[in-house]
């Protein structure tokens, strides 16, 4: 068979694999996308997250059919340019590392979700209310109206309290009354918390007498609220009113 014959039917045979794993690759990634944009739409992910993952996902899938199509057309010199991908990718990496950092640390954010928009959360001394979550930063705004950035980075080394998390949290103020003549009891300071409005019925409010020392009884009063703030404050008035001669303030 002559030589030319033979080149042709070579590059004719390399042709037709690389067209079915062109096809393949293209059938594979459009079914990874989708199947991945599922997942996240599952797990509630925001929408840029999800289609963001899903493009990734596409675009992995076809870089490695276009690796495989070089491989079948260069052969002996694949090997050459994988090692150069790999060097370009490894130098690349090197240079943004902190960049790629807060970036997948973003995506792991805005997809496992341990906090949201909205919610307040302190995070290395500062604590906010969460303004926006982009793919490198989060952004906070402070009570005294400062904003804070976060490069994403810092979640995943560094304790984070979501302090809005649950719908309700606990808050405590100190009674201090004359136990002389009649003592007041736990039942006294509980009834009069029922009437406040912003205190949860449940877990019930928590009486605890602390000490006893020069006639007076010094009581440690707990409970659970949504607004923890106003309902202290609510609490406070009440049992002022309810004791007159008590002294009640903050835990």
């Amino acid at each position: 068979m002559p030589v030319e014959s033979a080149l042709v039917i070579d590059y004719a045979t390399r042709t037709v694999w690389a067209l079915l794993i062109v096809v393949a690759a293209l059938l594979i990634a459009r079914g990874v996308r989708r199947t991945t944009m599922r997942m996240l739409a599952r797990s509630r992910a925001q929408a840029n997250v999800t289609i963001l993952l899903g493009n990734l996902a596409q675009v992995l899938v076809i870089v490695l059919g276009i690796l495989g199509v070089l491989a079948i057309y260069t052969r002996d010199a694949f090997g050459w340019i994988l090692t150069s991908f790999s060097v370009i990718g490894l130098v690349v990496g090197l240079s943004l590392q902190d960049i790629l950092k807060n970036f997948f640390a973003g995506v792991w954010v805005l997809v496992e979700r341990p906090f949201r928009i909205g919610d307040t959360i302190s995070v290395m001394g500062d604590t906010g209310v969460v303004e926006e979550i982009a793919f490198r930063t989060t952004m906070l705004k402070t009570p005294d109206g400062r904003e804070v950035i976060v490069p994403n980075a810092v979640f995943m080394t560094s304790a984070v309290t979501n302090v809005t998390r649950f719908p309700t949290r606990r808050a405590s103020i100190w009674l201090i009354v004359d136990d002389r003549e009649k003592p007041i009891g736990s039942d006294a300071i509980r009834e009069e918390l029922a009437r406040v409005q912003g205190i949860a019925p449940e877990p019930k409010p928590t009486i605890e007498l602390r000490s006893v020392g020069d006639g007076k009884a010094h009581y440690l009063v707990g409970f659970w609220a949504s607004d923890r703030d106003a309902a202290a404050s609510e609490a406070v008035g009440a049992l002022r009113a309810r004791f007159p001669q008590g002294e009640v303030h903050g835990g």
